[in-house]
């Protein structure tokens, strides 16, 4: 039996009591949990070494994910022994080589629709405009993480 079944008249209203909030990180906190919500995301690196701990800390960020983060042309990956010591969900990642895509923007597209993914982490080339808004639209319609990676090229001299 619950503790307010016992009282002759349980308050219904609390408009007019004080409330007492939440203040500093932990509001922060709660307010970022509370809003994160799955996206579209455009990420830029500037070389392989930074495109690599980019990839580590999205696959802790999502490792409590209940379905599977596809990675899609990735260009270097974590060494086992290191994605073991930082705990990676490795059970929970598919890897798509480049090779083995024909068609960039349907491969995206069907992932974005797969139920059982929750994150896509695309390295390869990014399309229009236009494609980018429509995967952007299909991951919030979807309820899924969609992230572009991109690697900015410097020229040598």
């Amino acid at each position: 039996m619950l503790a307010t079944a016992l009282l002759p008249n349980p308050i219904s209203d609390t408009t007019g009591l004080p409330v007492k909030r939440g203040t500093g990180r932990l509001q922060r906190l709660t307010a970022a949990v509370a809003s994160a919500k799955p996206f579209y995301q455009e990420l830029t690196t500037a070389s392989a070494t930074s495109a690599e701990q980019l990839l580590v800390k999205l696959l802790q960020r999502h490792c409590n994910e209940s379905g599977w983060i596809v990675l899609v042309a990735p260009k270097q990956l974590p060494s086992k022994a290191l994605a073991n010591y930082l705990g990676l969900p490795v059970d929970k990642i598919l890897i798509i080589h480049s090779d083995a895509i024909k068609d960039p923007a349907k491969t995206l597209h069907k992932l974005l629709h797969t139920s059982r993914c929750r994150v896509v982490i695309n390295f390869g080339q990014p399309g229009s405009e236009q494609l980018t808004s429509q995967l952007s639209q299909c991951a919030a319609s979807q309820q899924r993480w969609f992230y572009q990676v991109n690697q900015v090229t410097t020229q040598t001299h």
